[in-house]
């Protein structure tokens, strides 16, 4: 993965891959909000959680994210905290260097006042393809397809646990099938699973694809998907 660019001063912390540091992208690294509230940004997410834009700089498709707040008690305690912007930066390189397919991470901006984090932006590659949701949808009469898919998306629970994290939202509307491909969106609740911590927590990322699967997968394949699931 390419070097990277780090500017910090009492207000700012501001991360990028240097192969990316052109006059735009210096641009959006100075002033975010005015890139994601541009007419050239389409908005493809926008709830309490966050708010997603989709913009294209030199040539590339670009996702903006910055992180909402819930509600002031929620902003105040995240003062004290690491910002999700800089948790998915640092995560997406772990999990990339682990062989894990996620977004490209292309730059991390948080603000500041000294010790305290504000805002957060996080910037990465837009990965296009069919949603969880949408793949198993359209191919549930395709069992070779269905198979492959059940396959990716278990591995890629495998996968995590054994690197002994907790990505705490694994469900399909955040998994993208692309060329016989998955690759996991969404790494702002991801956190390293603790000793201490009981099973039930550990198996967090089970549960709730349990859970998702009884919802958002056609009831024919619900049983085969969830027999898959028995070993964790």
């Amino acid at each position: 993965m390419a070097e990277d660019y780090c500017k910090k001063s009492f207000l700012r912390l501001v991360r990028c891959r240097k192969d990316r540091l052109s006059p735009t992208m210096r641009d959006l690294l100075h002033d975010p909000d005015r890139f994601l509230d541009g007419q050239d940004c389409r908005i493809i997410q926008n709830n309490f959680k966050s708010k997603l834009g989709l913009i294209r700089v030199n040539g590339n498709e670009l996702v903006i994210k910055y992180h909402n707040y819930k509600d002031r008690l929620h902003r105040f305690r995240r003062y004290f905290r690491p910002t999700r912007a800089s948790k998915n930066w640092y995560y997406s390189k772990l999990l990339l260097n682990e062989g894990v397919w996620v977004p490209e991470p292309v730059a991390c901006i948080e603000t500041r006042i000294g010790p305290l984090r504000g805002k957060s932006y996080f910037i990465y590659e837009y990965v296009s393809g069919m949603n969880g949701e949408d793949y198993f949808r359209q191919f549930r009469h395709d069992s070779d397809r269905v198979d492959r898919g059940m396959d990716l998306v278990v591995e890629l629970v495998r996968r995590i646990k054994k690197l002994g994290l907790i990505h705490g939202d694994i469900r399909m509307s955040n998994l993208i099938f692309k060329d016989d491909r998955i690759c996991l969106l969404d790494l702002d609740d991801i956190k390293p699973m603790a000793w201490f911590q009981a099973g039930r927590v550990k198996n967090r990322d089970i549960r709730g694809l349990r859970k998702d699967i009884g919802y958002n997968i056609p009831k024919e394949l619900q049983e085969a998907f969830l027999q898959r699931l028995v070993s964790f």
